[in-house]
């Protein structure tokens, strides 16, 4: 393929995310959240040459003199999207991410039910995490909720991003949507501007440093609404963290302040669907009196203990989502299994037994369970080892 425009239309018209393209290579797309290669498709000289002409003339001098990869924003056949440039083995690389187009609802999204009656409730301040690896659909979260909030009251929205990956349109709401590296320095800097921005709604991108984490802290207690992200797997976890990347000496009154502030941590993972696609599965710890000691005594292992007590208030831990998903036939039992941290856990709430195959017994089988009913599944070996 000789020009980006080619490139896009292809990978735009197999539903990629990503696209990674180097010189006289094989492209590569991500579909689903995974690698695909696209043999007999490549990308040489002319291709390179039309991307080079999309940089700033410093830019490019700097890329082809110094060694200095570029970071860019272009639109190409109807498509905005972020790309990198970058040298590996003497040769140019270019990794694009497609910024996301329509903003889906907070019910597009299965967002849980409890979850969506807090962004809905009247007016709402306090911390709000939303967590999860990189990949996990964090941004989709955000911008469902954000974009409810903007539809339906009349505030001041302020969001730190980087990069920005939805672009909202104001409705009811303001909404000034400011990016890391192009916008303002970091995300300490856009906090300490935004207090000053007559905020009602902050967004923010990663707490990942003491003075952006204190300062989304401070914001929370003093009557905002703050939705903050973390790359962690569990609600425990993500308590941890946040506190974890402050001074020692700091820890206890973040604490308090964390355990008074905090509305919710929303956790979650993508997970392969049936027929095709991914669907979001959730973690959800409110905030109660007992999780707000739990946080203050800095008893992580209690909050996990919380959520599977407090199922009345409508928390949810990522297993009974799971086992929902397989009765609702949106996954398979065997992706409810591997996507667990307690696969037996699934394994016996959906009633599934395992059995040994006699045909591979003696030749390194392995047990396959089976559903009431008669139907068998068969575990990937690999899986029964996680």
């Amino acid at each position: 393929m000789d020009t980006l425009e080619q490139v896009v239309v292809y990978a735009t018209g197999r539903k990629a995310s990503d696209v990674h393209l180097a010189l006289d290579e094989n492209i590569y797309l991500r579909l689903d959240g995974d690698i695909v290669s696209c043999p007999g498709l490549t990308t040489g000289a002319p291709f390179f040459e039309d991307v080079y002409k999309r940089l700033s003339p410093a830019q490019h001098k700097a890329f082809k003199e110094q060694a200095l990869a570029a970071d860019f924003a272009v639109n190409c056949a109807g498509w905005d999207m972020r790309c990198h440039l970058y040298w590996a083995n003497t040769k140019p690389i270019l990794a694009i991410r497609f910024m996301r187009g329509k903003i889906p609802s907070m019910e597009d999204v299965m967002l849980p039910k409890a979850f969506q009656d807090l962004i809905r409730q009247g007016r709402p301040t306090g911390l709000i995490l939303v967590t999860g690896y990189t990949g996990s659909g964090k941004s989709t979260t955000l911008a469902a909720c954000l974009d409810w909030i903007n539809h339906n009251a009349a505030l001041n929205i302020v969001t730190l991003e980087h990069p920005v990956e939805y672009r909202y349109k104001a409705a009811q709401s303001i909404i000034r949507q400011r990016e890391v590296g192009r916008d303002v320095p970091s995300f300490g800097h856009g906090m300490v501007d935004a207090m000053r921005e007559d905020p009602d709604v902050i967004l923010i991108g990663e707490l990942r440093d003491p003075e952006t984490v204190k300062a989304a802290v401070s914001a929370a207690e003093t009557g905002h609404l703050v939705f903050g992200t973390l790359h962690t797997r569990t609600a425990g976890s993500t308590i941890s963290r946040i506190l974890d990347v402050l001074p020692s000496d700091e820890r206890d009154q973040v604490r308090t302040m964390v355990a008074s502030s905090l509305l919710a941590v929303i956790g979650q993972r993508l997970i392969t669907r049936v027929g095709g696609g991914r669907v979001a599965a959730f973690e959800l710890l409110l905030n109660c009196p007992a999780v707000a000691g739990a946080i203050r005594e800095n008893k992580p292992g209690q909050i996990a203990n919380e959520i599977a007590v407090k199922k009345d208030m409508g928390m949810i831990d990522f297993d009974t989502c799971l086992v929902d998903y397989v009765r609702k036939k949106l996954i398979t039992p065997e992706t409810a299994m591997e996507s667990s941290d307690r696969p037996d856990e699934i394994r016996k709430r959906l009633g599934i037994s395992t059995k040994v195959n006699p045909l591979s017994s003696g030749m390194g089988g392995i047990p396959s369970p089976s559903m009431p009913g008669g139907t068998k599944h068969t575990i990937p070996s690999a899986l029964m080892h996680r």
